[in-house]
């Protein structure tokens, strides 16, 4: 009896979660997700980036691993609005005065606008601000920070039966006239 009340209990929570999600309206409401993907930073110029003050500078690790969360409001089939928080990797640079590390990391909010095509999948497209933050992790380099524009574009697929959807996007931060982040991510998400 113990071991079926110990296989049950899961069973029974996880279909009270379950069961109003099976019924959700995915035309409007509260959604989240995660996403996991790739940064590369473009037209990098160390020294003006971190102030000028450094010489010989040069990328030498221009793309990691990067991750995302993001919770939205759905206004309706064409509209909604999120707030995203994305980890966009470390860019490794070397410069005269030694070699060093970026920690970049993004805090936005955008306005979405999606447009239906076809058996639940939309295209959509995305225009917003982030507030970014640069860590010199070693180096010479200091921190920088600012809030500038984000934008990008992607493809969506909304699943029929559940309130399950899953993403794929290509996202640009657009830092400073020296330094530019592209991030393409592949992420999976909850209508509530």
């Amino acid at each position: 009896m113990k071991k079926f009340a110990l296989f049950a209990a899961p069973l029974f929570a996880s279909s009270l979660v379950a069961a109003p999600m099976a019924m959700a309206d995915t035309n409007s409401g509260i959604y989240s997700g995660v996403g996991v993907g790739s940064a590369q930073v473009h037209d990098a110029d160390v020294n003006s980036f971190s102030d000028g003050n450094l010489s010989g500078d040069r990328i030498t690790d221009n793309n990691d691993t990067a991750q995302s969360a993001f919770v939205g409001y759905k206004f309706n089939d064409w509209f909604s609005t999120e707030i995203n928080y994305a980890d966009l990797g470390d860019i490794d640079y070397g410069t005269d005065q030694g070699n060093g590390r970026y920690q970049t990391k993004a805090y936005s909010l955008s306005a979405i606008g999606e447009l239906p095509l076809f058996y639940g999948v939309s295209g959509y497209a995305r225009v917003g601000a982030a507030y970014w933050k640069a860590n010199a992790q070693e180096g010479p380099a200091s921190n920088q920070y600012g809030t500038d524009p984000v934008y990008g574009l992607g493809l969506k697929y909304q699943f029929e039966t559940v309130p399950v959807f899953a993403r794929a996007e290509y996202t640009r931060y657009d830092m400073d006239s020296d330094y530019k982040i592209d991030a393409a991510m592949a992420s999976v998400g909850v209508q509530f």
